[in-house]
């Protein structure tokens, strides 16, 4: 059996509205009184709505009315229509005030250890629990093309920036670096250790990003300045791979103070007594005029949570 097509281009939400309006009332003038529009104009809507449909909804029962089978089904459907453009107008009107949505945040690996980070994200899904949060671990030079084009939001990395125009970035966190020696070394009774105690000595650095030579030049920098010759005897893809080597006595790794919260058996933790100190930077990057609210709401976020600067010793 053929049925016949109904265009719902005319059919509109308030047809609807009016329907479910008089189902709820079984009376159509105070269903009107309900919606403030006249009794013979909805009258005459729910009519035309019948006619559009080619089916009876509605019945006279006494000095109301009553639904027919077909009423009963469409009022059930109705109803579920008319509740999700309701959820749909809250999810919009949320996503408008970064208060729901998606936002995909990429962190280098030394940014997944730092508390200040992790406390950003989980203030985020304390506030924003409507925000589905989507987190990518990279390196800074793979972190950036990601925001370029679009892949991810936001990402927290290590200074320097590159200096392109789609990108903006806020300082986050500047901490010190500690020596991470094998439990067996001398150094690793000391309370501080300065550079003099590492010179000629095997050291273990990360390997910078292309073009990215910042902490290399400041480490090399606080040797000359000292008048101390150093020794970069391994370099590693990532810091944990550094703590790894250090542990196992290959020689002396250099790590954010953030990378402490990382546990290995085998090393020990011992600060740096450098003056001035030697400093790493984070900053929270993202794409240059991007009006999503979630993006400006986590950097401002980030702006209200990120710690102080450390004062030189």
């Amino acid at each position: 059996m053929a049925f016949p097509y109904v265009s719902l281009m005319s059919m509109e939400l308030r047809h609807l509205r009016y329907f479910c309006a008089i189902a709820d009332e079984m009376h159509v003038t105070r269903a009107a009184a309900r919606l403030n529009v006249a009794q013979p104009a909805l009258t005459q809507q729910i009519k035309a709505l019948e006619a559009e449909m080619q089916t009876p909804l509605l019945r006279r029962a006494g000095r109301g009315v009553e639904l027919t089978e077909a009423g009963v089904a469409f009022r059930r459907e109705a109803q579920f229509i008319l509740e999700r453009v309701r959820t749909a107008v809250v999810i919009a009107q949320e996503t408008h005030r970064g208060l729901a949505g998606r936002l995909a945040i990429g962190l280098t690996e030394s940014a997944s250890f730092a508390s200040p980070v992790t406390r950003v994200l989980k203030a985020a899904r304390e506030r924003w629990p409507q925000v589905e949060l989507s987190l990518t671990q990279g390196r800074s030079n793979d972190l950036v093309p990601a925001l370029l084009e679009r892949r991810i939001d936001i990402a927290f990395i290590r200074a320097p920036v590159p200096d392109l125009p789609g990108l903006q970035w806020r300082p986050f966190l500047s901490e010190g670096l500690m020596l991470a020696v094998n439990d067996s070394h001398p150094l690793a009774a000391r309370e501080t250790v300065d550079l003099a105690a590492l010179a000629g000595e095997p050291l273990i650095l990360p390997r910078g990003r292309a073009g990215d030579t910042a902490m290399r030049n400041r480490v090399a920098a606080a040797f000359h300045d000292a008048g101390l010759e150093y020794q970069v005897f391994q370099e590693t893809p990532e810091y944990v791979m550094a703590l790894n080597l250090a542990a196992a006595g290959i020689g002396f790794a250099l790590l954010p103070v953030s990378m402490t919260s990382l546990k290995r058996s085998g090393v020990t933790y011992v600060p740096l007594r450098i003056v001035p100190p030697l400093l790493t930077e984070m900053v929270v990057v993202a794409r240059a005029g991007d009006p999503a609210p979630l993006t400006n709401n986590l950097l401002d976020l980030a702006a209200e949570l990120a710690p102080l600067p450390e004062a030189p010793d």
